[in-house]
């Protein structure tokens, strides 16, 4: 199978990227330049009309998006992986209830630290947003962290699988904020075993980018 997923260095792509490399799927990585606006060009939104990476093109010309939802579309399709959990085995609802809640929760709130423009106008207003979101995005990291402190090292136990990805992803986004995720002792450690996974590594290189410890 062949895959052609476009991404922006730290985007919402990292998770899927990272899996992609780990899954050792024939695939194409197209840069897409935020910088120069290159998401909102016409030929991309008419593969992604909300003009956000990651898109994913599969079977030639099937096209897809929503981070969340590729990354369970690859589990799916190469699950050799191993990187969910099939239906029927045990941790299978505690891994959708993760992906889950990362994506609706998680990623929601960080959306609101990193683009409160988005939601209201104003300066003064956008500055609540941001605050509010921080205040949420703390409570959520001692949530997190205090559940891997008790049923960890990983998300659901002692498997890894790409909800762990999608978590890794999420506190890199935290790297400019007052208190980031990796600074709770349990998130840290499963930072640097995603860091620690060759896939992981490869993208961040493959992407140019850091990720905080």
């Amino acid at each position: 199978m062949t895959y052609k997923l476009f991404y922006s260095p730290g985007s919402a792509a990292m998770a899927a990227h990272a899996m992609m490399i780990e899954m050792g799927v024939k695939a194409a990585f197209v840069l897409i330049d935020n910088e120069k606006n290159e998401q909102k060009s016409a030929t991309y939104m008419k593969l992604n009309p909300h003009g956000r990476v990651p898109t994913l093109i599969y079977d030639d010309n099937r096209v897809m998006y929503e981070s969340a939802a590729i990354c369970e579309f690859l589990t799916e399709r190469h699950p050799e992986a191993k990187l969910a959990p099939a239906i029927g085995h045990a941790d299978r609802g505690l891994y959708l209830q993760w992906m889950a809640y990362l994506t609706n929760t998680v990623q929601e709130a960080l959306m609101h630290w990193w683009h409160n423009e988005y939601f209201v106008d104003g300066a003064a207003e956008q500055a609540k947003v941001k605050a509010k979101a921080e205040e949420r995005l703390g409570k959520m990291w001692a949530f997190l962290d205090g559940e891997l402190a008790k049923s960890g090292p990983y998300l659901c136990g002692s498997t890894w699988y790409a909800c762990d990805y999608f978590l890794a992803m999420l506190i890199r986004w935290t790297r400019k904020m007052p208190t980031p995720g990796h600074t709770y002792p349990h998130l840290n450690k499963l930072v640097r075993a995603a860091m620690a996974r060759p896939a992981y590594a490869q993208m961040l290189k493959d992407e140019g980018i850091e990720q905080p410890v």
